[in-house]
């Protein structure tokens, strides 16, 4: 009997990443990320930035146009939920292609994220990174710049 393993040629897992943490934030879990970080502001009074970092592995075709749909998607089941136009950027030799977009949630108020995407074509599967950055609509100037930063830190594969 042939014993299979995790990870594997055939499937091999996330991969490593790394990214630089700010100052005045402290890692934290939520599911289904490999990162989550956020904003340790104690008694804040207002929806706290974050970044998390996900991987998923998803069947050709993943690109511009089925992330925009995607988002476009998640939004739409949001309340007042809008989606910007597609950009791109490239961090560490990769493309990443992105969106922001905003929300109204019931506790927090207007939320905004900013959402990255990379993938790899692995075997017959597109491995795909997901980064998002989410914080208070209000609070745009201060936490877009932190997040950008964050984002701009990430290695994948370090």
């Amino acid at each position: 009997m042939t014993q299979i393993t995790y990870p594997s040629e055939v499937v091999p897992g996330p991969p490593r990443l790394a990214l630089d943490m700010p100052e005045g934030w402290v890692q934290v879990w939520a599911p289904d990320t490999l990162i989550a970080i956020r904003d340790a502001a104690e008694g804040a009074d207002h929806f706290l930035a974050n970044v998390v970092v996900r991987f998923y592995q998803r069947l050709a075709p993943f690109g511009p146009d089925e992330i925009h749909a995607e988002l476009s998607e998640y939004v739409a089941q949001r309340r007042k939920g809008q989606v910007g136009v597609l950009k791109h950027q490239e961090v560490d030799g990769r493309e990443f292609v992105g969106a922001d977009l905003a929300f109204v949630d019931g506790e927090a108020g207007t939320v905004g994220q900013v959402h990255w995407f990379t993938a790899q074509r692995t075997n017959d599967v597109l491995d795909v990174i997901q980064v998002t950055g989410s914080y208070a609509g209000a609070r745009r100037d201060p936490d877009y710049g932190t997040i950008d930063r964050i984002v701009d830190s990430l290695r994948i594969n370090p």
